[in-house]
């Protein structure tokens, strides 16, 4: 019984954080991050250094889960909810082609990355 007390004391404190990350995150600040990121990502690629951008194309991933969450949270913007996802795939994509070694495929898919990323969300949602 005593083991059982702590995994749960344990699973609900994983929960709370993750809870709470989510919850204390800077919107602004993530935003320029990605901005950032995705130009590193770019620039990884060009460089064939596949590892760092295939490490930071997975953190442009989670990034957009918290977006995804943030709008989700908000609940007036089923629009930035789905876009949010879409750059999860895209994400996900340039990952992909990393993992294949296909440089021209992740260049292509980190460039419609970033071109697509400022139309969708930024004119409508920023500022916040």
């Amino acid at each position: 019984m005593g083991t059982q007390k702590w995994a749960f004391a344990l699973a609900l404190s994983l929960i709370c954080g993750v809870a709470f990350a989510e919850a204390e995150f800077d919107f602004e600040e993530l935003m320029n991050d990605v901005e950032t990121k995705i130009q590193n990502v770019q620039n990884n690629i060009a460089a064939k250094d596949a590892a760092t951008a295939a490490t930071q194309a997975k953190e442009l991933q989670e990034q957009f889960k918290l977006v995804e969450g943030f709008f989700q949270k908000r609940g007036d913007a089923p629009d930035a909810v789905h876009n949010s996802q879409e750059y999860q795939g895209k994400a996900q994509s340039i990952q992909s082609a990393l993992a294949a070694g296909d440089l021209d495929a992740a260049a292509v898919a980190a460039n419609d990355f970033s071109k697509q990323c400022r139309g969708a969300c930024h004119d409508k949602y920023k500022p916040l």
